[in-house]
């Protein structure tokens, strides 16, 4: 019984863990790279032939950017994640 609830235990620390899930605030990620990843999700289909113009978007992103973006994206229809770049843009003043 202290094995199946120790393997319980250890499997939520690794389903949980924000060093593993992709979209986390873990210490890892910069701002600039949770800014190019979104307005690369936004693309259609996710097409990284847009990095460089995700690039461009999120230059001189810092902390505060993230939370500008969440706010301006909430603000489309239905937050439609296909505003990332738009956001980006009028969070930035690029």
């Amino acid at each position: 019984m202290k094995k199946l609830l120790g393997i319980l235990v250890l499997s939520l620390v690794f389903y949980i863990n924000p060093i593993v899930v992709e979209d986390s605030n873990s210490w890892i990620s910069n701002p600039l790279d949770k800014c190019m990843n979104r307005v690369i999700k936004g693309t259609w289909k996710g097409n990284e032939f847009y990095a460089a113009t995700a690039a461009q978007f999120c230059q001189g992103a810092d902390e505060n950017t993230d939370k500008c973006m969440n706010r301006v994206i909430k603000g489309t229809w239905k937050g439609n994640e296909f505003y990332a770049a738009t956001a980006a843009k009028m969070c930035l003043g690029n």
